[in-house]
């Protein structure tokens, strides 16, 4: 029986093997039908190396490549959630992933989706952040820190080089730490000096972590270095302060703080968007370059897409895009101002005064359903 070597794409979770699995000498693993539960597993077989009847994978091949083509194509919003089970499949077993030398690649791989994702649907890209906060906190936070550097990243103009450094930099600032990061997040009581101790390092542990594995790129070493560290030198590890910090690790800070706000955490409700920003404009020329903050403030947005917001009229809605000035978003109202849903849901320009920007709503308390396809598809 002629054998071939089983690939990662082979196997797929949740799916009983199509065919028997051995090892290099021939012996029998795992029989057809056994049911792989995790990705875990795959990346465990896959690195050990197994093999399966050529035949047999080849048609399997065949028949997932035929699968995908009759698949519908996924919605954007879509896109965004697969990217974040991904990420969050990547982290839960980086170790195994950093073993078997395909970390790194990995890590581009979601840069690139993440580049591509930001370029199509700008506005979508920040709504899913602060609408859908289901997951693993950690990996989605790397992932939503990437999302609005990339943003800013653009508006500021960087080159293509250091903006996919500075992507590259906001997946993997916490390398070594994201259970801790999980950790911390659930906790309502403050941090004991051990737990500070380690936060202090984590910085520099992923700078090494990363250039063990042959990272050499300045600007994603950098900004990993950099990302707790203040303008004015009261940050972390090196106390690095003005212009010796490079752009990109305090525009990675300044996308760290305003995700972190604006998730919902145990102790505490995610505060309102426009609540984020307005502590980073408190902090500028402090813990942020001054002009820094304000062209990341410009870039996402006084009324970054996703905020819930009151109207003058009573409606309840949330910002879709700028509107004609910064000051006068688009908003679709998804509840009158009796209270009921509004069906369907009422595209409103605020610049009309009947219905001008009243106040931010606390996520909390906002109980409209807001369908992202439909609003950003």
């Amino acid at each position: 029986m002629s054998q071939s070597r089983v690939r990662h794409s082979d196997i797929e979770v949740g799916k009983a093997l199509p065919w028997d699995v051995y090892d290099e000498k021939g012996t029998l693993l795992l029989r057809k039908g056994y049911l792989i539960n995790s990705e875990g597993q795959v990346d465990r077989l896959v690195a050990v190396g197994v093999f399966a009847d050529s035949n047999a994978l080849r048609q399997s091949r065949i028949a997932q490549v035929e699968a995908e083509d009759s698949e519908p194509e996924a919605s954007p919003a879509q896109e965004w959630l697969d990217l974040r089970k991904k990420m969050e499949l990547l982290y839960e077993n980086v170790e195994l992933t950093i073993q078997s030398g395909q970390f790194i690649s990995r890590i581009t791989e979601i840069a690139r989706c993440v580049d591509s994702l930001c370029g199509a649907k700008p506005e979508l890209a920040q709504a899913i952040i602060s609408l859908r906060q289901d997951g693993r906190y950690s990996s989605r936070h790397l992932l939503d820190s990437a999302t609005i550097a990339r943003l800013a990243a653009r508006d500021l103009k960087l080159t293509p080089a250091r903006e996919f450094g500075l992507i590259c930099a906001a997946l993997t600032m916490n390398l070594g730490t994201t259970c801790f990061q999980d950790e911390i997040k659930a906790q309502s009581t403050p941090l004991t000096d051990e737990q500070k101790e380690r936060l202090h390092k984590h910085p520099e542990e992923a700078t090494t972590r990363l250039k063990s594995m042959g990272v050499n790129d300045p600007i994603w070493l950098r900004a990993v270095l950099e990302h707790h560290e203040h303008f004015d030198g009261t940050g972390y590890p090196n106390g690095t302060a003005g212009h010796e910090l490079s752009p990109e690790g305090q525009i990675l800070r300044l996308a760290d703080i305003y995700c972190a706000r604006i998730t919902f955490r145990e102790y505490r409700s995610a505060v309102p968007l426009t609540v984020a920003l307005r502590g980073i404009l408190l902090e500028r020329g402090k813990t942020v370059d001054q002009t820094l903050a304000a062209q990341f403030i410009r870039a996402v947005g006084i009324f970054p897409p996703g905020l819930q917001l009151r109207l003058a009229n009573g409606e309840k809605g949330v910002v879709v895009r700028p509107g004609s000035s910064p000051n006068h978003p688009l908003v679709v109202s998804l509840i009158g101002g009796d209270g009921l849903p509004l069906s369907p849901p009422v595209q409103r320009d605020t610049h009309n005064p009947l219905y001008g920007v009243g106040e931010t709503i606390d996520p909390a308390t906002f109980n409209a359903y807001v369908d992202i396809d439909s609003i950003w598809g």
